[in-house]
């Protein structure tokens, strides 16, 4: 009655807020309409097992379970079994009264307690059909004691088995037949359905939606950051939650004595003027025939510093140092304490999240200002979603410091390389912004070197820029020589300085470490595999190429939905499996599928526009995202790698697909198009969100919310 009068309420208040929307009449029409369905499916649909037991003839009966025809193994454990005996009516819902242990500091509690129900019913009563019906007694949520049978006719017997985590003890109080299953009135489940398909009506068929970029450029540009600002509340929200359910309380890491290679080791490495790590190998694994080699490490029982490198007698570390010297170094030598990785990840997580967003912006302040609205803010929200660097804010290790540290600079140093002017006509080349760009992009590097490849497709761009730069300083001096040399050598300051003066510096790392300034170290890696001696093979190339981009996501009828799928293409040898989360980019975010239209897209340029495709599109969206893919082959298959790559394939399909609405496409395609962008965003929202949530660890304190979260759409449970 309560959860009804909320309900009601709650209907109410949305009616009001429809009705007081200074709109037109039209809008609404279609929100009372939209709410009225949701209501309905609320009802009806979310509720039906309410509705079990209309049929008749179904007598409620309270157990006695000290009963004769009970047998009850006890009633307190983490397994019992009841076994009722001569029935005698039809049974079309059990309800267990059952008492979980709430979480506790150093405990989860009693999550959750399996059911599983043999049964005899009239159309075998011989002996029990095993686990007729299944379910789960999640703590905190009342409805989910109430299990649903779908049996013929009077039962005779039945028997239950409960169990849960060993160690999980819970409480069996009592068991009712026949009790009606009560309704449950969801404000989530109802927002959710009124907001989703009201925000999906809107973008499609409001006027300001369907206005051009060019035209609408405020309204777009404020609509793209209110995005990004709820997509960065998303993000915080994920790393407080994750850290909830491992504490119980927000992290309290800002105080940390201790740390990991890159927040510690480094860092201590550094303040003591050395780049070998402090902490010395043991003599045992010094001595070893081949230290590289794990078996022979494990054999030897020989304690070592995991995924770090060894090399001439000391440890090392291979991870990008942008992050100690920008971050972590400066932070311990102000404060004393470690700064904590969680928190880390975040941070350059959520600056890189914005940084894609105003790429994106100046991305379309270039190329699409003959783009919708509506096509343009789903672009960057399936652009978003599908970058990868979600994963991230999961499993927030050492690892993901370099990977959302990376992530973070590469996006900042292509947002400043657009902005600085080097393409275009409209605006002047900017050499302090080219600046900004090339340091950014060095930082990248210093953070991950695979991301080396981005600087090398990013010399096309400054190529171009010292081209306009010069044209540019001919018409400002046009009888001066001086001058425009002056000023071109201003410009290659600029966009050389930071690579030679960052790129020197992580040249001198390397050689300090391992005598060459090519020689990153990777090799030297104390993991399960012996870097210095594995071979290449083109299949372990193909088993990333595959999942990372074609592998089509599993669909099953229950939550999330969308689950992940891996394959090693049957490839025989060893090949490193960090995780199976696996769906490919084109199904993730199918405007990427935008890159198999490149050639009707090409015909549609101008000579000189394929020239600049070919040497500016094509590296960064097509070259680079490829060539890391093929230089991750040795380090196997982890979905963060994801963040390197995706999102300027997904950038490239959207700028294909941009080009072709404006260039090729008649106004029926034009529709269509848009209708494709619409139903992109919310096959992302669904792929993306099942995939990182199948990602999530919930075995914490959460994990009974988790589970009763999940209710709330499989609804049938």
């Amino acid at each position: 009655m309560i959860s009804a009068i909320l309900y009601f309420v709650v209907f109410a208040a949305l009616l009001a807020a429809f009705f007081l929307i200074p709109k037109q009449r039209r809008t609404r029409r279609i929100g009372l309409l939209l709410l009225l369905l949701s209501l309905t499916a609320e009802l009806f649909v979310f509720n039906i097992h309410s509705f079990a037991l209309l049929s008749g003839g179904y007598e409620r009966t309270e157990v006695d379970l000290n009963s004769p025809n009970v047998r009850l193994s006890s009633t307190q454990g983490h397994s019992i079994t009841l076994e009722l005996n001569n029935i005698g009516q039809k049974v079309g819902t059990l309800h267990l009264a059952c008492t979980l242990p709430p979480a506790e500091p150093g405990s989860a509690g009693t999550p959750y307690v399996d059911v599983a129900v043999d049964a005899k019913d009239v159309t075998q009563q011989g002996y029990y059909r095993g686990e007729v019906a299944s379910g789960q007694v999640v703590r905190g949520d009342d409805r989910s004691a109430y299990l649903v049978l779908n049996l013929s006719g009077e039962v005779s017997d039945l028997r239950l088995r409960l169990t849960t985590k060993e160690g999980c003890d819970f409480t069996l109080n009592g068991l009712t037949l026949n009790a009606t299953v009560p309704m449950r009135f969801s404000v989530l489940r109802l927002l959710l359905l009124v907001g989703g398909a009201f925000g999906l009506w809107a973008l499609a068929a409001f006027p300001s939606m369907r206005r051009e970029y060019g035209e609408h450029r405020l309204f777009c540009r404020r609509a793209a950051l209110v995005l990004t600002a709820v997509l960065l509340l998303c993000a915080v929200c994920l790393h407080f939650a994750r850290q909830y359910d491992r504490t119980q309380g927000i992290s309290a890491g800002f105080a940390m004595t201790s740390g990991n290679q890159i927040t510690q080791e480094l860092v201590d490495a550094f303040e003591a003027g050395q780049v070998s790590l402090l902490e010395q190998p043991p003599r045992e694994l010094l001595e070893l025939d081949n230290p590289y080699d794990w078996s022979e490490r494990v054999n030897a029982g020989i304690g070592y510093k995991w995924d770090h490198l060894l090399y001439d007698g000391r440890y090392y570390s291979y991870y990008g140092i942008a992050p100690v010297l920008l971050l972590f170094l400066p932070y311990h030598l102000l404060t004393g304490y470690y700064f904590p990785t969680p928190e880390a990840v975040l941070l350059f997580g959520c600056i890189g999240i914005l940084f894609l967003s105003l790429l994106y912006l100046a991305f379309c302040d270039l190329f699409a200002k003959k783009i919708p609205a509506n096509m343009l803010l789903m672009g960057l929200f399936v652009l978003q979603l599908s970058s990868g660097v979600w994963y991230n804010f999961c499993s927030p290790l050492f690892y993901e410091i370099a990977q959302t540290a990376g992530f973070c600079f590469t996006t900042a140093g292509f947002f400043f390389l657009l902005r600085s002017g080097v393409l275009g006509q409209e605006h002047p080349v900017r050499p302090g912004w080219v600046a900004l760009s090339t340091v950014c992009l060095s930082l990248a590097v210093l953070s991950r070197p695979t991301l080396a490849l981005y600087c090398i497709a990013a010399l096309f761009f400054l190529w171009y820029g010292l081209c306009k730069y010069r044209a540019q300083a001919g018409a400002t001096y046009p009888g001066d020589r001086k001058k425009r040399r002056a000023a071109t050598a201003v410009y290659l300051l600029a966009a050389l300085g930071a690579f030679v003066v960052i790129g020197g510096v992580q040249m001198w790392y390397n050689y300090a470490r391992f005598g060459s300034v090519l020689d990153f170290g990777i090799q030297y890696s104390l993991t399960i595999n012996d870097f210095t001696r594995s071979q290449y093979h083109t299949g372990f190339v193909m088993i990333g190429i595959f999942n990372f981009l074609f592998a089509f996501p599993s669909v099953r009828p229950e939550f999330p939905y969308v689950f992940p799928s891996f394959s090693t293409l049957g490839v025989n040898g060893y090949y490193y499996i960090a995780n199976t989360n696996a769906a490919g980019v084109f199904f993730r975010a199918l405007p990427s599928l935008g890159l198999f239209a490149a050639v009707p897209a090409w015909r549609a340029l101008t000579r000189r526009e394929r020239r600049a495709a070919l040497c500016l599109a094509l590296p960064v969206c097509l070259l680079v995202p490829l060539g890391i893919l093929i230089s991750i082959w040795e380090s196997g298959y982890s979905v963060r790698y994801a963040t390197d790559f995706y999102w300027p394939v997904i950038l490239g399909g959207t700028a294909v697909l941009f080009l072709l609405y404006v260039r090729r496409a008649q106004e029926q395609t034009r529709r269509l198009t848009q209708a494709f962008f619409l139903a992109s965003a919310v096959v992302a929202l669904v792929c993306n969100f099942g995939l990182i949530y199948e990602y999530l660890d919930l075995s914490g304190y959460l994990e009974s919310r988790a589970l009763a979260f999940e209710r709330l759409f499989d609804f049938w449970k």
